[in-house]
């Protein structure tokens, strides 16, 4: 099974990429933006695993999502990238606004239109 990620270099992303591939015979496709809250280090001990891929992706591209989705075609999601600290959600909520929901959307649909894609090739 592939198993994509979103947040995979955050702390709770890191752990859950980490047991994966070190615990089940899943793949992990990982997809991050790299922000503040990322630790790619936290992912070096698995990052030459040829059952983990890591591809720097914002889901608040469409594009981005669409072209990873047919890429490397998931069978399932695990969604973990989201705006956590809240000192900076008093600073500026409207980047938790977008990315904690309206990202959110956009993987929800880019998801659910590969769905619909799969469904028609069977």
């Amino acid at each position: 099974m592939k198993i994509l990620v979103t947040g995979g270099a955050g702390f709770i992303g890191s752990a859950v990429v980490r047991y994966i591939i070190k615990h089940t015979s899943h793949y992990v496709i990982n997809i991050d933006k790299l922000t503040y809250a990322a630790n790619p280090q936290a992912l070096e001990n698995i990052s030459n695993s040829e059952k983990y891929i890591f591809e720097k992706v914002d889901i608040c591209s469409q594009q981005d999502l669409d072209r990873v989705f047919k890429l490397h075609h998931p069978n399932a999601v695990i969604h973990l990238a989201a705006e956590s600290h809240v000192d900076r959600s008093i600073v500026c909520p409207s980047v938790f606004i977008k990315s904690n929901i309206l990202n959110t959307f956009t993987l929800l649909e880019v998801t659910r239109n590969y769905l619909i894609y799969l469904f028609k090739e069977i």
